[in-house]
């Protein structure tokens, strides 16, 4: 397939048969401690260092100097590519918000003007203050999600943002309204494998194209978050041992 944009998330690229197409929308979900602010910060570090591509790592649960920590602890030069003005850290912190966000609007005049190819938003709660305090019904809160990742796509941007899940049987997954407004749906969570738990991801969905349905183990070392997709997928027997953690 022509124009895949890689993730930089090792061993993800050959699940997704080469990488993701250009500006669709990613969501990365589920169980808290499975990599997913990780995931996001590989995608826009190793878009800039290997592609040259601006990015944009928009944070809203943790701090800027807790997210450089993460990287530098995974030797991850995330200092050196700012300085180049390739990528961007923004905070805004949802504990601390009074309604001064970042409009859609002056996003798009920040993508425009500084040419933005990637942007991560850790997490997608922050859509949740988007709204005045008696209009946060779930229909609305989808509506203007799809509504700006549909206005990120015709700006050329792939976006990939974060979301928690509650996963206790990763045969029994539950799937909300957001599942389903995202080009592609990334699960991650943590699975019995004897006496330790393990990290494991699925690639759910993504639209319009082939790509791997089993189910990995994860791992983190220098470089960050690695797919283990050398390794033979869980068998029935692992699904079997999962379904019994509660």
């Amino acid at each position: 397939m022509d124009d895949l944009i890689r993730t930089g998330i090792m061993g993800m690229d050959e699940l997704l048969r080469g990488g993701f197409r250009r500006n669709l929308s990613i969501l990365v979900t589920g169980s808290p401690g499975t990599f997913k602010t990780l995931m996001a910060l590989q995608f826009i570090y190793y878009g800039a260092r290997d592609y040259n591509e601006k990015g944009i790592f928009i944070t809203t649960e943790e701090s800027i100097s807790d997210i450089r920590g993460y990287a530098k602890t995974l030797e991850m030069d995330i200092d050196a590519y700012e300085k180049k003005g390739i990528i961007s850290l923004i905070e805004k912190s949802v504990s601390t918000l009074k309604g001064g966000l970042v409009s859609a609007d002056s996003m798009l005049q920040i993508i425009k003007k500084n040419k933005i190819k990637r942007i991560a938003l850790d997490s997608i709660v922050l859509f949740k203050y988007l709204y005045p305090a008696d209009d946060k019904s779930e229909v609305e809160f989808r509506r203007h999600v799809l509504l700006f990742t549909h206005r990120l796509k015709k700006a050329g941007v792939t976006f990939m943002a974060v979301s928690e899940k509650s996963i206790t049987n990763i045969d029994r997954i539950q799937y909300s309204e957001l599942d389903f407004v995202f080009d592609a749906l990334i699960m991650t969570a943590r699975a019995r494998k004897g006496a330790y738990f393990e990290r494991i991801m699925s690639v759910i969905k993504v639209r319009g194209q082939e790509h791997s349905m089993d189910i990995y183990p994860m791992s983190i070392g220098k470089g960050g978050v690695s797919i283990l997709n050398d390794q033979t997928p869980f068998s029935l027997v692992d699904k079997e041992e999962t379904s019994k953690v509660r």
